[in-house]
């Protein structure tokens, strides 16, 4: 009975002994910090090893910015499937499927939070899912963007052509929202197709859009263009 007693023991023995250190180093501390220590101290684990905080490989950190929730929810929240339909042109070639470029987190592009799709100026963009559009216009590097949201997500589709859309409307999914094109920080014609996340009050992430359809939807065909 003493020897299964021991392990019990050297735990209480341990737990007792981090108390008093706590006691003793909290006080010593400016008092602006002692609550910040505190919490840090006593909350074992952390939440942030098991939140998702963007440090995973299919996240990245994001901020509010000029886009903000408009806390709608509604039919088609599920996002699936991609925003251009076959059959597309690429310069003079025609294909049966979109093309995928650059992806999320690209070997070659590794701050990059969406997935592009090169395609011709002018090619029909579908919403992957449907919402409320929360942005319809000119956004800086985003150049002409649309920006659906539906409960904790929002579909952002970057550098168009032209907006089919305005704010505050409501679409399904399918529904087209505007023309693929080259405007803003774009160095050909694309669409940058990225998902947002909610993951707290005022705490958001960029998604990998690739778990949202499947690899046989596309053509990978890289981040050369």
């Amino acid at each position: 009975m003493l020897i299964m007693a021991v392990p019990f023991l050297c735990e209480a023995v341990f737990l007792l002994g981090y108390v008093i250190i706590v006691a003793l180093t909290i006080p010593q501390l400016p008092g602006w910090a002692q609550p910040g220590v505190e919490a840090w101290l006593f909350d074992i684990p952390q939440d942030s090893e098991s939140s998702d905080n963007g440090s995973f490989d299919e996240t990245s950190p994001a901020f509010s910015g000029a886009v903000i929730w408009n806390d709608y929810a509604g039919p088609d929240a599920d996002i699936f499937g991609v925003p251009l339909h076959g059959p597309i042109k690429h310069w003079s070639e025609t294909y049966d499927k979109p093309l995928l470029g650059c992806l999320f987190h690209d070997p070659n592009y590794g701050d990059h939070t969406g997935a592009d799709f090169p395609v011709n100026v002018g090619t029909p963009i579908h919403a992957t899912m449907g919402g409320v559009v929360v942005w319809a216009g000119e956004n800086g590097p985003w150049g002409n963007l649309v920006v659906i949201e539906n409960g904790d997500y929002q579909v952002w589709y970057a550098h168009q052509e032209s907006i089919l859309v305005v704010i505050g409307q409501i679409v399904s999914r399918g529904e087209v929202v505007g023309l693929s094109g080259n405007t803003g920080n774009s160095s050909g014609p694309h669409l940058h197709y990225g998902i947002k996340k909610r993951t707290g009050k005022d705490t958001y992430v960029w998604m990998n859009p690739q778990l949202f359809f499947n690899p046989d939807e596309v053509i990978n065909i890289g981040c050369s263009d």
